[in-house]
């Protein structure tokens, strides 16, 4: 039998191989340890000969048929021929079947054809977790992680909330990826981290919560000053990783109380420095912010809309000022320019002076009743005045003669002028 196969590999290698026709599936065909792996072979054209399977180029052959199968002793059991198509089953797949596999065809003429494909077999991947620094994670200082597990790992791929974690100024991977390392640890690396590994078969997942410690940063929110009898309300805002501690201190008396300052009813003697002081108990920082509070008694204070009345009446006062000074000044000036006393020229039908016996005082007067006449008035000027006497009374007994008193003098305003003459 030996005789023939060399016959046959003779004939084959003088008549050459006719390489055109692909036979086998595109290379690489991976699979996973203990499973199967078909070797499927394209339709011939013509019948076949002898069929020969070889691993990694060596001599030895899995399977050889002519004209009876056979299998190298390490393969019996595995393999499975089909003695038309070609096609070789392999089972039970261990790490040492992944590697070349060639297919040799001999028809029935002496032509013959060859090909290979490759297989690549995989333990599958079994994720164990992630691994971190022991105790608390605390800002600017560094940590390192490292995503463990077993099988054969192709690539090792980090995520944090579902997001590929690529390097950075303070991201660094270590051991194909395997390690990740985060200096200096920074309060905004808190969150959800995933480990990825994988292979061409197979990937597993780990999850890790990385929680960062910081703080505190403390300020004050809320006003400075308050009007006396309102509420004081202080909001000490405190950034940090666990929650803080807070003190407050007014005026140098401290208690602890919770991050919201409240004094009902406040009063002026609650003026003066408002201290708060927080303590983060894992990364051993305390910090404070202080704020001077003014309390305004209610004497300083103006009742709602009090600004506005004032500037209301200012305004009013000025006007009022400005109307009367208005009216002084212009009956001032009318003031200014009085109506002289001029001589009255006196018509009458008789003009008699008689003396009494021993009266030595100027006699009574007798007035004469005149009609005013209106006096047209010129270039502001007024013209002399024009009396006409009206029908005199009954004489009278006789008076003393003598020069009669001046009448007073009258300024007026009116026009019309009032004389009165002496009898």
């Amino acid at each position: 039998m030996e005789q023939v196969m060399m016959v046959i590999l003779f004939i084959t290698l003088l008549k050459g191989f006719n390489q055109e026709q692909i036979l086998l599936p595109p290379a690489p065909i991976n699979k996973e340890v203990g499973a199967s792996v078909l070797f499927t072979v394209m339709p011939f054209s013509q019948p076949i000969r002898a069929i020969r399977w070889n691993f990694n180029d060596t001599e030895d052959f899995i399977i050889y048929i002519h004209p009876t199968e056979t299998v190298t002793p390490q393969y019996q059991g595995r393999v499975i021929l089909n003695n038309t198509t070609g096609e070789l089953e392999l089972q039970n797949l261990t790490m040492a079947d992944s590697g070349k596999y060639t297919l040799t065809v001999t028809f029935n003429n002496f032509l013959g054809i060859a090909n290979h494909t490759f297989l690549q077999v995989f333990e599958p991947v079994i994720s164990l977790g992630i691994t971190g620094p022991e105790g608390h994670l605390i800002e600017y200082n560094s940590a390192n992680f490292t995503c463990e597990g077993n099988g054969t790992i192709s690539t090792t791929m980090w995520m944090k909330d579902n997001e590929n974690l690529d390097s950075s100024s303070s991201i660094t991977f270590l051991d194909d990826n395997r390690t990740l390392v985060i200096n200096p640890l920074l309060r905004s690396d808190t969150g959800n981290y995933q480990c990825s590994l994988s292979n061409p078969i197979s990937s597993s997942t780990a999850h890790y919560r990385i929680l960062i410690n910081y703080g505190p940063d403390v300020r004050i929110l809320g006003l400075k000053t308050f009007e006396e009898g309102s509420d004081i309300l202080l909001l000490c805002l405190a950034y940090s990783e666990p929650s803080p501690t807070a003190t407050w201190t007014v005026n140098g008396i401290s208690s602890r109380t919770p991050l919201l300052y409240v004094t009902e009813n406040s009063k002026p003697n609650n003026s003066g420095d408002y201290n708060c002081t927080c303590s983060n108990s894992v990364t051993g920082i305390t910090a404070s912010a202080v704020q001077y509070v003014t309390v305004r008694p209610v004497s300083s204070r103006l009742v709602p809309g009090a600004e506005a009345g004032i500037t209301l009446s200012v305004i009013f006062a000025v006007v009022i000022f400005a109307i009367l000074t208005y009216f002084f000044i212009k009956h001032h000036r009318k003031q200014a320019n009085p109506v002289r006393e001029v001589p009255v020229q006196m018509v009458s039908d008789q003009q008699t002076s008689r003396k009494t016996g021993n009266n030595n005082n100027v006699g009574a007067q007798t007035p004469t009743h005149v009609t005013p006449v209106d006096t047209p008035v010129q270039n502001n000027r007024t013209q002399q005045p024009i009396y006409q006497n009206r029908p005199t009374p009954p004489p009278t007994p006789p008076l003393p003669r003598g020069r009669p008193p001046l009448p007073p003098v009258r300024q007026t305003n009116d026009p019309h002028i009032y004389c009165t003459a002496v009898g």
